[in-house]
């Protein structure tokens, strides 16, 4: 058989058997090259191939091959010139100098477990040429110690053992654990006179090792044409080390110690480069003038520099064809490279730039293809309008997002017809209109993104289909009207569509289910009503991302003539959506958010929800859910979010709950009729937020949050919890909101609580607690917290994908008044209420500890002493509630100097003295912040200070008897209970005919049941506590 080349690779085969065998198998004896990559041949591969004796080329990459190779069968192919064994866990050679491929000049290790001692088995390959070569292990200086010396470097035989040096290409690498990394000296280079390419990455290359050479000639690499530098620790002086470099026409530098950066003028001598890479180096300055001397550039990156200045120094580089200088901080016009006439690409993006809109500076590049210039200061251009003429470039992407106004729509781009990928988000122009003549005159253009670009007025599509178009995004505008019917057919190779954040209404159309590429569609916040089109859950089966959530969508979610089982987002939170969750959604298997809240959804919690293997966030909030928790298997273990708020859901919560034990991150349970126990086997480690107020939980505080240390938010508020706050909340590291308000808890506040370094809120109201205040709290707001304390509480946050994160909200008592504070606002909250216990002794807080205080609330408790003046350095502080307590003393009359002041209340107490002067802050309260307080005097109580008073008067008042004699009473109870009885049962009538008003009607009764109870456990609470702060 003649053949001379085989390809084997990618077909996973573990041997090749007597394949290659003269006796027993075919004859390939003319066989060179044969590659074998992405198998799993393991180091018997090598027997199996002896009989091919003209092999010149042979790869084994992406193998199995591990340990040490034997070289008798490998030396049987004389012939060999090329040798991959990338990606396998090779480590050595036996006998490791026992290698005798003389005819061997390529020569592929990295990827593999060598460790510096390969070297000196790759000494006996006199022809090698090309070396790729990783070492994982690397101890000591590699140098010119030579074999004289007690423990010569295994190097050295490479490098001096070597018969002859031909060396073209030496790519070698280090990767090793050690804090020294490996040291090398470059003057073993000097040995290969012949060197064309260099790469070397992570090396210590100190200047220690290379002082001798600054002051001579360099290294004798005369005819080095590449050099690579990746991620090692290189003198400020290396450029001049290696020079002279005459032949050079390459250089890469990435990942330099940035301490030791080289003088930029040292680039401008090597003026026979034509490509410079020197990004992500900390490089900082300004570019010298001498960069004008590198006329040969083809190639040039600074990207990832602190680079500063103008970039005047470029304009001579005629023959520059691709440039980099993005996220530097360069700043002034762009008219610098108006003379780059072969530049075909260009990345000026996170800089400082002043681009105009109209890009008019590049208007004489026509060659260049790509610009890439986002996030620079883009204005309008004033003289646009007043120029015609069209710029020479035709542009294949264009990014120019950023921030600023860019006034009408770019002119050029009307003479852009190649355009394949736009991006002007976050610039406001002044359109009316969508600028579907975009997608008419480039018929290539596959990606268009215009969010955030203040334009209005209809969507307009092309007149013809654009089948070109994958991705489109006008999300945050103001487009307005409905949504084009035939929006499918016109755009039917869609990909990614994101209409939302706009002002569309109407029905959404039907031929979305035209769009059989569709794998992303959001829709959410707009005004958009009807529902769902059938034909759309049938015909995008590619769909794995749909989001229509905050409109005003009803009906049913699904009906059974659904296809979309790829799904693996699905919002449609906020709209008016009825029925029961959809049993076609168990279908799909890849789901991993359902966001279904704010509906009215009815019915019980389906037990397939549980079963879905990849769900991760569920949330069914607001809703009208009704019956038991369901249990299930196990199967939802990979749960972090499950929020079910605010329906009518009852009975205990199932054991099922302890399989969530190890991912869930969050729990929201809250305003819903739970009752009994926390279940003793729920242990959640990663949790960090328990919402579960506002039900009937009874027994003492569960022990289930106990391990919970990176737990932030604990709400128990209204519930039937008893017994003492343990102490094992000190465990709780992190905790920031701990709200226990409205239950039976009893004993003294844990002194434990102390240990809680990050509290922002903490609610211990209307419970029996005792005993003393503990003076050593912590709190402050979250934004005062340090930055690596922010990080700490927030982290998981921003690693969550935005979408999966629910959002719960916590009620805190401000003003005598119940709010809710979402997440983005409890970071500007701090407070303490402690109202309504049973609390003694004298208020004696560490003002240190609550220096960023808003809110604090005492009141209705039994505490005694003077008020502490120290309360006069809580600048922040904006309400203060000491009412119905015993203190004493005087108010002090710093408390003018809390200008933030808005609530203040020190009602019924035994202040006595003098009411503070109407100044600054305290006058804005009137008596009944003072009221109640027998001794205090003043104009605010209505009580003279001097010796004697004048007792009050009070007003007679005097009442006016009513006259009904005009009325026949008899006559009017007789006619109005008449139309009572009529209206209901008209009202009885109405809701008998029509079911779904039938359920609305009780479901808003149940909403007002529901809110006048909330509304006297806040305003009446036990003891008849009331004046909360």
């Amino acid at each position: 058989m003649n053949l001379k080349e085989l390809n084997l690779g990618g077909n996973e085969i573990e041997s090749l058997g007597s394949l290659f065998h003269e006796k027993e198998g075919m004859k390939f004896n003319k066989l060179e090259v044969l590659n074998l990559y992405e198998n799993k041949f393991n180091n018997s591969i090598f027997s199996s191939l002896v009989e091919l004796s003209n092999l010149k080329t042979l790869d084994l990459s992406y193998n199995q091959l591990e340990g040490a190779i034997y070289t008798k069968d490998l030396n049987a192919l004389s012939n060999l010139e090329e040798l991959i064994l990338f990606r396998n866990k090779v480590n050595g050679f036996i006998p490791s100098q026992g290698l005798r491929l003389m005819n061997l000049k390529v020569v592929e290790l990295s990827g593999n477990d060598f460790n510096i001692s390969i070297m000196s088995s790759l000494a006996t390959l006199s022809n090698l040429k090309t070396l790729w070569i990783e070492i994982n292990q690397c101890n000591g200086l590699i140098d010119m110690k030579g074999r004289n010396h007690p423990s010569p470097h295994p190097l050295y035989f490479f490098f001096l053992g070597r018969k002859k040096n031909n060396l073209e290409e030496l790519y070698m690498y280090c990767y090793t654990d050690a804090d020294a990394g490996c040291s090398f000296s470059l003057q073993l280079l000097s040995l290969f006179p012949t060197l064309k390419t260099l790469s070397l990455g992570g090396f210590n290359i100190n200047e220690t090792t290379m002082a001798s050479y600054s002051h001579n000639k360099g290294l004798n690499l005369r005819s080095l044409e590449e050099l690579e530098l990746y991620e090692s620790s290189l003198p400020s002086n290396f450029i001049q080390v290696f020079g002279p470099l005459i032949s050079l026409k390459i250089l890469r530098v990435n990942g330099m110690d940035g301490n030791n950066t080289p003088p930029m003028h040292d680039f401008c001598e090597l003026t026979n480069l034509q490509e410079l890479d020197i990004d992500g180096n900390n490089l900082r300055g300004i570019l010298p003038m001498c960069f004008s001397n590198l006329t040969s550039l083809k190639k040039l990156s600074l990207s990832s520099n602190q680079f500063s200045g103008n970039i005047s120094a470029l304009k001579s580089l005629a023959l520059l064809e691709s440039l980099d200088l993005s996220s530097n901080q360069f700043s002034g016009n762009i008219s610098a490279l108006e003379s780059l006439t072969s530049l075909q690409l260009l990345n000026i993006s996170n800089n400082k730039f002043h681009i105009p809109s109209s890009l008019r500076p590049l208007f004489n590049l026509s060659k260049l293809k790509d610009l890439i210039a986002d996030n620079n200061n883009i204005h309008a251009d004033d003289h646009e309008m007043s120029h015609s003429s069209a710029p020479r470039f035709q542009l294949s992407t264009i990014k120019l997002s950023c921030c600023a106004s860019g006034g009408s729509f770019p002119q050029f781009l009307y003479h852009q017809s190649e355009l394949q990928e736009v991006t002007l988000s976050d610039i406001y122009f002044k359109v009316d209109r969508f600028p579907f003549w975009l997608l008419e005159n480039n018929t290539m253009l596959g990606s268009l993104d215009l969010m955030n670009c203040s334009l209005s007025g209809p969507f307009q599509v092309p007149s013809r289909a654009h089948l070109a178009l994958l991705y489109l995004d006008i999300s945050n505008n103001a487009f307005g009207g409905n949504i084009p019917l035939r929006i499918g057919a016109h755009l039917p190779s869609l990909r990614t569509l994101n209409m939302s954040r706009n002002y569309f209404n109407g029905s959404i159309p039907s031929s979305f289910g035209d769009m059989s590429s569709l794998r992303v569609l959001d829709l959410s916040n707009n005004q958009l009503s009807g529902e769902i089109p059938e034909h759309m859950a049938t015909g995008c089966s590619l769909l794995g991302i749909l989001a229509l959530s905050n409109n005003t969508l009803q009906g049913s979610i699904f009906s059974e003539n659904f296809n979309l089982t790829s799904l693996s987002e699905l919002e449609l939170n906020g709209n008016n959506f009825t029925g029961m969750i959809p049993n076609v959604l168990a279908n799909c298997s890849d789901l991993y958010i359902l966001d279904l809240s704010n509906n009215f959804i009815f019915g019980e919690v389906p037990s397939w929800i549980w079963n879905m293997s990849r769900l991760a966030a569920l949330d069914v909030s607001k809703n009208q859910l009704f019956g038991r928790l369901p249990t299930w298997r196990g199967n939802g273990s990979n749960l972090e979010q499950v929020a079910m708020a605010d329906n009518r859901l009852k009975g205990s919560i199932p054991r099922a709950i302890c399989s969530l034990n190890l991912k869930l991150q969050f729990l929201d349970l809250s305003i819903n009729s739970l009752s009994g126990t926390v279940p003793s086997c729920f242990k959640p480690v990663s949790l960090r937020e328990v919402h579960l107020s506002k039900n009937m939980l009874q027994g003492p505080l569960p022990n289930a949050f106990r391990d919970s240390s990176l737990l932030v938010i604990l709400d128990l508020n209204y519930n039937h919890l008893k017994g003492n706050i343990p102490n094992w909340v000190s465990n709780l590291s992190d905790l920031s909101y701990l709200l226990l308000k409205g239950n039976h808890f009893e004993g003294e506040i844990p002194i434990q609580l102390c240990k809680l370094s990050h509290l922002s809120l903490i609610d211990l109201s209307q419970n029996n607690l005792f005993g003393g205040i503990p003076s050593c709290l912590k709190v402050s707001a979250l934004n005062y917290v340090t930055e690596q304390c922010i990080w700490r509480r927030t982290i998981y946050y921003s690693s969550m994908n935005s979408s999966v994160s629910i959002e719960a909200s916590i009620e805190y008592t401000v003003k005598s008044r119940s709010y809710n504070y979402k997440r983005r606002t409890l970071q500007y909250m701090s407070g303490i209420d402690l109202s309504c216990n049973k609390l003694t002794g004298e208020i004696s807080f560490e003002t240190k500890n609550i220096m960023k205080l808003f809110t604090l609330n005492l009141s209705h408790n039994s505490l005694t002493g003077p008020m502490p003046r120290a309360f006069s350095n809580l600048t922040d502080m904006e309400s203060l509630d000491l009412s119905y307590n015993n203190l004493t003393g005087n108010i002090p009359t710093e408390f003018a100097e809390l200008h933030f002041l808005e609530c203040f209340n020190v009602s019924y107490n035994n202040l006595s003295g003098k009411t503070p002067e109407r100044i600054g802050q305290l006058g804005a309260f009137d008596e009944s912040s003072y009221i109640g307080n027998p001794f205090l005097c003043g104009s605010l109580v209505g009580k003279n200070c001097s010796p004697v008073a004048t007792p009050l008067t009070p007003k007679a008042s005097a009442s006016n008897k009513e006259d009904h004699d005009f009325i026949d009473m008899d006559a009017f109870y007789g006619s109005f209970f008449a139309c009572y009885v009529i209206v209901l049962l008209c009202i009885a009538a109405v809701l008998y005919i029509n079911p779904y008003w039938r359920q609305a009607w009780f479901y808003y009764v149940q909403m007002a049941v529901d809110s006048c109870y909330y509304f006297v456990v806040d305003n009446f609470p036990r003891n008849f506590c009331s004046g909360n702060t």
